[in-house]
């Protein structure tokens, strides 16, 4: 994986009361009612009932100690459907936030990343089951690559928890890793995009076109690509106006991002290396998702499970999206 010279510049649209009981003051009877009272006949009282047993008070939880995550957040998604495949011939698969490539060396990127042994001899189909239900039914209850054919999951191992702060995530072959361009232009062409508030404004000073994401040109020489990028920067800067901006140099990670893009399921897989990997976009932004090995009652491998809508997924979109 090659180093740029240039990091371009990412953005981010962005990350019971208790109840009380008090008994009432026994009031003094004065002489008369109280000799009316004597001359009322007496009601047996009925015989209190015995107090309920307590359980025992439960054993305070050490720091270390945790609550299994099916009991504190249960899901119940939709059924799954086809994103794609991927092929993974070294037997290795890697599922991590590909965006990292861009901000840190291959010794620092290594342990964010979270490996499986799969098999090699041909292409894993990878599913998506959507929430379904609710205020986020559209988002991802997970993403998984399928290892066998469709069997009951009655055991799930985790193997590590995936950090993402680029809102996406891919699932490749881990040795494919040492060919991918992250930054470095394959054609010497590049993408300028900007976007914002102020975007129509700077849109009509550059004579930039209109495109979907806001305004820019796409496939310009790298070298008059990046003039234009300083110029916006600069300009945004002078204007104090609100807008943000990207170069998009045509590498690897520029034709995934444009295959998941073009995909209105937010996923698109891209041939490297002599293997098909996939980008997907989590749906719910950044956060730390885990990673699981679900298997059968043989404890046969059945599927690698991305669990993307999580309690603190939730937690986390509401916070954004009051």
């Amino acid at each position: 994986m090659k180093a740029s010279a240039r990091n371009v510049k990412k953005t981010r649209d962005a990350k019971a009361s208790r109840s009380s009981f008090r008994a009432k003051p026994k009031a003094t009877a004065k002489p008369k009612a109280k000799a009316k009272a004597e001359a009322r006949p007496k009601v047996a009282k009925a015989k209190a009932k015995p107090p309920r047993s307590t359980p025992a008070k439960r054993r305070a939880r050490t720091p270390r100690e945790t609550v299994p995550e099916a009991r504190s957040f249960v899901t119940r998604p939709s059924l799954p459907i086809v994103l794609g495949d991927i092929t993974v011939p070294s037997g290795k698969l890697a599922i991590f936030d590909i965006g990292l490539c861009g901000y840190l060396p291959r010794e620092a990127l290594e342990p964010t990343i979270i490996t499986c042994e799969v098999p090699r001899d041909r292409p894993l189909p990878v599913v998506g089951a959507a929430v379904g239900r609710g205020r986020y039914a559209a988002c991802w209850d997970h993403v998984a690559v399928l290892l066998a054919p469709a069997g009951e999951i009655a055991s799930s191992r985790k193997l590590g928890e995936a950090a993402v702060d680029f809102a996406r995530l891919v699932c490749m072959d881990h040795a494919a890793l040492d060919a991918w361009q992250h930054e470095d232009s394959l054609d010497g062409l590049a993408d300028v995009v900007f976007w914002g508030r102020d975007d129509a404004i700077l849109g009509r000073v550059m004579r930039a076109p209109r495109i979907q994401e806001g305004y820019g040109w796409s496939s310009l020489p790298l070298v008059e690509a990046e003039a234009k990028a300083d110029e916006i920067a600069r300009k945004k800067a002078e204007n104090r106006w609100l807008l943000a901006s990207d170069l998009r140099p045509h590498s690897h990670h520029y034709y995934a991002l444009a295959a998941a893009r073009q995909n209105p399921r937010g996923a698109g897989t891209l041939e490297l290396a002599g293997t098909r990997l996939m980008l997907l976009f989590t749906t719910w932004g950044d956060g730390v998702f885990p990673v699981y090995l679900d298997s059968d009652h043989d404890d046969r491998p059945l599927q690698i499970r991305i669990q993307l809508a999580t309690a603190e997924s939730n937690a986390a979109m509401a916070a954004v999206n009051p």
